[in-house]
């Protein structure tokens, strides 16, 4: 039997963030060769997630981050299984380690933050004997890129602006809470597709059929209702949050600003 160092042991929880009974399985199934039993953890890791890769992870906690120039932002969706897991401060270390690491690469290419991020991610998951997993991620970039969290990390945005204007500090981020609150599809009507506003117009259609009204009346009915469904949906046209009924549109044209995109992420929602 391989006679264990405690030392030898605490260096490969060190060097692994496992646990102290899995590190001395491991050094003892690799005769004591610290670099073996690394690899043996990390196959633990492996075998664990792929045991569990049926298993629901609607848990989870998103993660941002800005560069120091505020021009780049990225946006990490990080799942588990439990909300213990999610909660744990190794698990957020992990998540705050992967989106440096898309900032580092300036890359929102999941493959490779996988890759590059599998032996943390193996590590915690021998830990907790539970999958952890990358849902979603994404980069953005602009003059100005700005963020918001929400709810206990459960919704994150990112928001890209192009302008020449750097004197408001506060909008950008407004912007960016009336998105994670408000959930708009589209930065503005012209972008929302043809398929999406045909169908609503045919359900609108059907609805307006039922007041047995004249064509002219009914067509009216639902010219109004598709108006409004566009303005729930588009960014520009809604109503800032906690604003005086200032319309995003003319905010930001007063600011000269124009909304090159938004991306928003929610734990459950695919």
């Amino acid at each position: 039997m391989v006679f264990l160092n405690i030392n030898l042991i605490k260096k490969l929880r060190t060097l692994t963030g496992a646990g102290i009974l899995v590190c001395k399985k491991a050094l003892i199934k690799a005769n004591g060769d610290i670099e073996q039993a690394i690899n043996i953890i990390r196959m633990l890791g492996k075998s664990i997630l792929e045991k569990r890769s049926i298993n629901n992870t609607s848990f989870g906690v998103i993660f941002t981050k800005i560069n120091k120039t505020k021009k780049v932002g990225v946006m990490l969706e990080l799942c588990s299984e439990t909300d213990f897991v999610s909660n744990n401060i190794n698990f957020i270390e992990l998540g705050d380690r992967i989106v440096n690491i898309m900032l580092d690469y300036n890359t929102d290419n999941i493959n490779f933050i996988n890759e590059k991020s599998k032996n943390y991610i193996n590590s915690l998951v021998v830990q907790v004997n539970e999958k952890i997993y990358i849902k979603k991620t994404s980069i953005v970039y602009g003059d100005i890129v700005s963020y918001y969290l929400h709810n206990n990390k459960k919704i994150g945005v990112l928001l890209s602006i192009k302008t020449n204007n750097f004197d408001n500090d506060k909008l950008p981020k407004l912007l960016a809470m009336h998105i994670a609150a408000y959930n708009p599809k589209y930065v503005n009507d012209e972008n929302i597709p043809n398929n999406i506003l045909d169908k609503e117009y045919k359900i609108q259609y059907n609805i307006a059929k039922q007041y047995n009204k004249p064509i002219d009346i009914i067509k009216k009915i639902v010219d109004s209702r598709m108006l409004q469904f566009k303005k729930d949906i588009s960014l520009l046209n809604q109503i800032l949050i906690n604003s005086n009924d200032k319309i995003i549109k003319d905010l930001v044209n007063e600011n000269n600003y124009i909304i090159n995109k938004f991306i928003r992420f929610e734990i459950g929602n695919d």
